[in-house]
């Protein structure tokens, strides 16, 4: 059983434990002075530049207020094209929007294979905005760079990224609402 010693022993131990855990130093997080960790400064056209970073060098895939005023939620259709023409799938998606984000659930179909698919992305200045669609069994990323000058037809150019690495696909994307908004 227990004796005297043991007791004593881990009584000591247990004491070193909770002196050490004072005496650790507590972990300071430093968030350096300016760091704008809101969406409007992370909306990103490329995977290695901010909407500040293109802003400063000219480019054009920066988000602006008027941008805001476009509604593109609702139910949108996509077929996907290679660049031979060859059809490679649809994208059905329920898309939401808040402010210039745009995001949203759906199918990718490819034949008779469905999966679900999720969404989001960005509106950016003009008739522009970025979606990225993630197919969930196989995880493919299709990042669509799309143009929607009347709101409910859309076309554009994509990027299949594969998990294998693979060297990307690429194609044009051509689709629109399937509940067409009316402008009154």
């Amino acid at each position: 059983m227990f004796n005297l010693r043991n007791i004593l022993l881990m009584l000591a131990a247990i004491a070193c434990i909770m002196v050490g855990a004072y005496a650790a130093p507590t972990p300071r997080v430093i968030v350096p002075a300016g760091m704008d960790l809101s969406l409007d400064g992370m909306q990103i056209s490329d995977p290695e530049h901010t909407a500040e970073y293109m802003e400063m060098t000219g480019g054009t895939a920066k988000p602006g207020l008027q941008t805001y005023g476009r509604n593109l939620a609702g139910n949108w259709s996509f077929e996907l094209r290679n660049q031979k023409s060859v059809p490679i799938g649809d994208i059905e998606l329920r898309l939401y929007q808040s402010e210039a984000a745009i995001f949203g659930t759906g199918i990718f179909k490819q034949g008779l294979n469905r999966q679900m698919a999720t969404a989001e992305g960005s509106l950016l200045e003009g008739n522009a905005m970025i979606l990225n669609v993630i197919s969930l069994d196989n995880v493919f990323l299709y990042r669509m760079t799309l143009n929607s000058a009347d709101g409910n037809s859309t076309s554009g150019a994509f990027t299949l990224y594969l998990p294998t690495g693979e060297a990307p696909v690429k194609g044009t994307v051509s689709g629109g609402r399937s509940d067409e908004r009316r402008i009154s």
